[in-house]
């Protein structure tokens, strides 16, 4: 016979009530009363009827996260952070991957009636209207990427990218380097691309002498992969341009970058320092180990749940922003 819910409560010397919020609310119960119905559930391998439950609680106990490049370890990351603070909380977390046009699957949400969704993707691959009318039918709505949503609607979760970009340059500059490129593969007049804002501003404070020649932007649709690292690397050296040091907009770039200098004989760092963004696993294990503004990922999941969770149980947007911190490595060197 299939556990009941008061199976479990009889086990644990509770209510079927206590039960409920145990596992459902579980802050609003003592720890050692969570604890009894936690041990009570496992003995009797108890499954919550969740259909049952939402037409009970108006709530399906399901959330979305729709990312811009699951090949990229960066949203792995925050995926595991995320998926992780949602379980501890009994919701299921469907995983988009932004592959698809996102339009449809903010409608799909709407159809599966979800409580809460997490967009952290480029603001040019879904319609703004699409996000409100989520918000319209009942559905929480999470995002990240500067994409200008109204506060009042929506809670966001942002990084820091333009501090970040302004101590990426200053450390470049204090190893001397002064002829600084920046390869984006987004459109440098992109408002969410804060990095290329704060690129710019910085190329005007220190008064670099490359000026602005040294960005090399990206044309829809955008594209920031290795792939793309390798191409605008090889671009910068064709261009004959004077360069002793490269900041790339993330680090799968970086990567890609390193690969074509390597090809060209350039040496890293002796010839040209390397910087992504980003903090990867695969840059401290390249060669030479990438020097990157760091974010932790996990911990940036588990902040976007806390904020959508606090969106849905008590109707509160807020908004959160992340620092990311300077992880020095083998890529960067004093400029010859």
């Amino acid at each position: 016979m299939k556990a009941t819910r008061s199976d479990v409560a009889k086990l644990a010397g509770v209510s079927t009530a206590t039960v409920s919020n145990a596992l459902s609310n579980p802050e609003k119960v003592k720890d050692e009363t969570v604890k009894k119905v936690l041990e009570a559930v496992k003995a009797l391998d108890y499954r919550p009827d969740m259909i049952a439950r939402s037409m009970s609680t108006k709530k399906t106990m399901q959330i979305g996260i729709v990312l811009e490049n699951i090949s990229n370890p960066f949203f792995g990351d925050i995926v595991r952070g995320f998926e992780s603070a949602a379980n501890e909380k009994n919701y299921f977390v469907n995983i988009c991957t932004g592959f698809n046009k996102l339009d449809e699957y903010f409608d799909n949400f709407i159809t599966r009636r979800l409580d809460g969704v997490f967009v952290t993707a480029i603001p040019y691959k879904f319609n703004m209207d699409k996000l409100y009318h989520l918000v319209d039918n009942g559905i929480k709505v999470l995002v990240s990427g500067n994409v200008g949503a109204d506060f009042r609607k929506v809670s966001s979760i942002e990084n820091d990218h333009m501090a970040a970009m302004h101590e990426a340059m200053e450390y470049l500059y204090s190893l001397g380097h002064r002829d600084i490129a920046y390869l984006s593969g987004l459109g440098r007049n992109l408002p969410y691309d804060l990095r290329s804002i704060g690129y710019r501003q910085m190329v005007e404070r220190l008064g670099l002498p490359c000026g602005e020649d040294l960005l090399f932007d990206g044309k829809y649709p955008y594209s920031t992969d290795m792939t793309d690292g390798y191409y605008y690397a090889n671009e910068l050296m064709k261009s004959g341009r004077k360069f002793t040091a490269v900041i790339c907009v993330n680090d799968l770039m970086s990567l890609g970058a390193i690969k074509a200098f390597k090809e060209k004989g350039y040496r890293v760092p002796e010839d040209v320092s390397v910087m992504g963004f980003d903090g990867i696993t695969y840059g401290e294990y390249w060669e030479p180990s990438l020097t990157t503004m760091n974010l932790d990922k996990v911990k940036f999941g588990e902040k976007a749940f806390e904020l959508l969770y606090s969106n849905i149980s008590k109707g509160n947007t807020g908004y959160f922003e992340n620092k990311l911190s300077l992880i020095k490595r083998m890529s960067t060197a004093k400029c010859r």
